[in-house]
């Protein structure tokens, strides 16, 4: 009888386990479209899983952006609309700008948007400097045509790290491509376009403990990034 017992409840703790492992596929592979508040100054965040964040089922949501909301205070909106595992490049294995949250970005009238695509992109089968380089270009354009364009703000990824026990970053992610081209790319796009960039990487090049697996924030890298980048936009007097 007890072995009956003891084998049921096992049995409900791995439905429950597989139930909650269930949820966080689903909050990451289907994230929720932020709904723009239009009572409130607009901040958008355009990006990948490094700004998506960290959000487990009956948690809050872990994220840079989320940091920035909290220090803005109610006047203030901002709208989160990264996306996991997403290329700037359409060549890229999941494009963002196929994405409902890209469409979604372009229609929420922001006062600024910030630009962080690039991390998934150095991947061997993403990767082509040139493509990366015009298409960061286009992405800007696109954004400055709009009826209510936002003020653009390129950001570099952050730097990448190797977790101890590995030889190479987790996701086939390369250091030496984020650090080596895409950071050196989008800040001449910025500067060639006229628009305002933060260097998130040279923010972050000493802190691998700011990662919690090398590649994304656990909670103290979470807090200090999001407070480097609320002071940037200040500095920048785009909020």
């Amino acid at each position: 009888m007890i072995l009956v017992c003891m084998a049921t409840v096992l049995a409900c703790l791995v439905v429950i386990g597989l139930l909650y492992f269930g949820l966080i596929v689903l909050t990451y592979a289907f994230p929720k479209t932020p709904i723009p508040d239009p009572a409130k100054m607009r901040i958008a965040f355009v990006g990948d899983s490094i700004t998506f964040g960290r959000r487990l089922p009956f948690t809050s949501e872990r994220s840079f952006p989320r940091v920035i909301g909290k220090n803005l205070g109610a006047d203030y909106q901002v709208l989160n609309f990264g996306k996991s595992g997403r290329t700037l490049q359409k060549s890229g294995d999941m494009p963002y700008l196929r994405d409902k949250l890209y469409r979604a970005s372009l229609e929420c009238r922001a006062m600024s948007t910030v630009i962080m695509l690039g991390t998934n992109d150095s991947k061997p089968q993403n990767w082509d400097s040139a493509n990366y380089e015009r298409e960061l270009g286009e992405l800007i354009d696109v954004y400055r045509a709009l009826d209510h364009p936002p003020s653009v703000i390129l950001m570099t990824p952050p730097a990448v790290f190797v977790r101890k026990g590995r030889t190479s970053p987790v996701f086939k992610i390369i250091a030496d491509v984020i650090r080596d081209e895409v950071r050196p790319i989008v800040l001449r796009v910025a500067r060639d376009k006229g628009v305002a960039s933060i260097d998130l990487w040279d923010e972050t090049k000493d802190h691998p403990d700011w990662f919690r697996d090398g590649v994304h924030p656990n909670k103290p890298g979470t807090t200090a990034i999001g407070t480097f980048v609320l002071s940037r936009l200040e500095d920048l007097a785009v909020i």
